[in-house]
């Protein structure tokens, strides 16, 4: 089985009022590099790692050298930010790929984790993607690479202490994101009590429970590194 490792990182920080991605970490490095870098570890012959970015998300120096994916609604990303923090190896960053959100976003709110999702199932619907937030940065190889040897399709994600689905360190096969974009388009066109709505209010642990998506407890790999 190929995964395809993702990060979404296309949130507003709204909470925060500042780019979660671009938060840098104790070397310094910007989140969204530490993550890549795990990706890369995790997944040493994947191709490609991509990251999910919206449309006005800002870029670092770094992220402005990265190639965009391109498909048939999808601009370029402009809005940057300088950084001095570049420490990338060459290899790595040649496999690192930016896919931006399908549509603008001009509300305050972030569109949600279902755009990134949706964005990369659009990308290549074939496609089995290894998914990660950017903002979990104690995702270990091993926890990840766990992960990847319980998948079974459609879709396999972490359950946490809580009893909780945490759908974005998860796998997606492309039943699992089908599913997801029939779940959007449903919303956006009235469905579901109606008043549309588009991405926003779609949990994508709601379409893992509705699939019957298998549920890894955290606590298998716990303490993994």
């Amino acid at each position: 089985m190929t995964f395809t490792p993702l990060i979404l990182a296309g949130g507003k920080s709204t909470r925060m009022n500042s780019p979660k991605h671009l938060l840098p970490m104790p070397d310094g490095r910007p989140l969204y590099q530490h993550q890549i870098d795990l990706l890369a570890r995790t997944c040493p012959d994947a191709p490609t790692v991509y990251i999910s970015l919206a449309q006005d998300s800002q870029l670092d120096d770094y992220l402005r050298t990265l190639p965009t994916t391109s498909t048939t609604t999808t601009t370029p990303l402009t809005n940057s930010t300088p950084t001095t923090h570049i420490q990338h190896e060459d290899d790595v960053r040649a496999r690192v790929r930016i896919i931006p959100d399908l549509t603008s976003n001009p509300s305050p709110s972030s569109a949600g984790p279902a755009s990134g999702l949706l964005a990369a199932y659009t990308y290549d619907p074939s496609k089995t993607w290894l998914v990660i937030p950017c903002d979990h940065p104690l995702l270990t190889p091993a926890a990840l690479q766990h992960l990847c040897a319980a998948y079974e399709p459609p879709v396999t994600c972490f359950r946490n202490a809580d009893g909780f689905c945490e759908p974005l360190v998860g796998v997606w096969g492309p039943e699992g994101l089908r599913a997801l974009a029939d779940a959007v388009e449903e919303r956006a066109g009235g469905g579901e009590g109606g008043g549309g709505g588009g991405k926003r209010g779609i949990g994508p642990s709601r379409v893992v429970r509705g699939l019957g998506g298998r549920e890894v407890d955290v606590e298998e790999v716990v303490g993994g590194g």
